[in-house]
């Protein structure tokens, strides 16, 4: 949806061509460029890993045995020289992300939080994952990205800000992206509430059972996410502060989830 929003105010994603095509459950387009998922899967099988496999948190993106894939990249990002403010979407660089600094210093990060129950719901239904497995891999994520990135290179936004008032959230992050703001309204009305299909609020993911790691990475990413200059962001509890053992979050540890998921304020179209 944001990335939708975002090349709607100017952002250049590449070539149509080159964008992942719409899938019946969901019509409007992943707005992902297949390049650069790509060199995400290549990168991730390199490690050992995948989309649903993390790599080990000590892993060195600066390695010599990924130069053939730093030099794809370099190639793959020469196709946008010519774009003025530019940028592409795939929930893998939050896995990723320090190969990416790596290659492109300086790259600002635009961090999409949703409430990880419905993260976890919606692997579910594409993919048939556990909400167990759900939980922790959108733990994983989220801690990975918040811990390869400064502050002052990323900005965090709630998924239900855009239910509240799309115009103002989007207005603050064209600011930070360097979009100009004039097609910032109309885009704006693009955001249908008809295509959100789950909302569970913060009570409900407590309600399941998840960690204490879960729900305070969660409640971090809130406060900052709603921050809105340093004084805020001084006071608001940091998300990279909130740190478990990685260890324990691997796939193959013991679920530390009890599975039920509560019906009570869960929309559905």
């Amino acid at each position: 949806m944001l990335t939708r929003l975002l090349h709607a105010c100017g952002l250049y994603l590449g070539p149509e061509s080159a964008l992942m095509p719409p899938q019946a459950d969901n019509p409007e387009g992943f707005w992902e460029h297949l390049g650069f998922v790509a060199i995400n899967d290549e990168l991730l099988n390199g490690l050992g890993g995948a989309w649903d496999l993390p790599p080990r948190i000590d892993e060195n993106f600066k390695d010599s045995r990924l130069d053939p894939l730093r030099m794809k990249a370099k190639l793959l990002i020469e196709g946008f020289d010519s774009a003025r403010v530019w940028g592409w979407k795939d929930p893998r660089n939050s896995l990723t992300l320090p190969f990416w600094l790596n290659v492109l210093p300086g790259l600002k990060t635009l961090i999409m939080v949703r409430n990880p129950l419905e993260a976890a719901h919606s692997m579910r239904e594409r993919n048939g994952t556990s909400y167990s497995f759900g939980l922790r891999l959108w733990e994983i994520y989220n801690r990975r990205v918040i811990e390869a990135v400064d502050e002052k290179d990323r900005l965090v936004t709630h998924y239900d800000s855009f239910f509240r008032d799309a115009e103002s959230e989007l207005r603050r992050i064209v600011r930070f992206v360097g979009l100009p703001d004039t097609e910032v309204c109309k885009a704006a009305a693009l955001v249908s509430g008809r295509r959100r299909h789950t909302h569970f609020t913060i009570d409900a993911v407590i309600d399941t059972g998840a960690s204490a790691e879960i729900i305070e990475l969660y409640r971090g990413l809130i406060a900052e996410a709603s921050a809105r200059d340093k004084t805020q962001m001084a006071k608001a509890p940091s998300a990279r502060r909130l740190k478990s053992d990685e260890a324990e979050l691997l796939p193959g540890s013991v679920s530390r989830v009890n599975g039920f998921v509560p019906t009570k304020g869960k929309l559905r179209n």
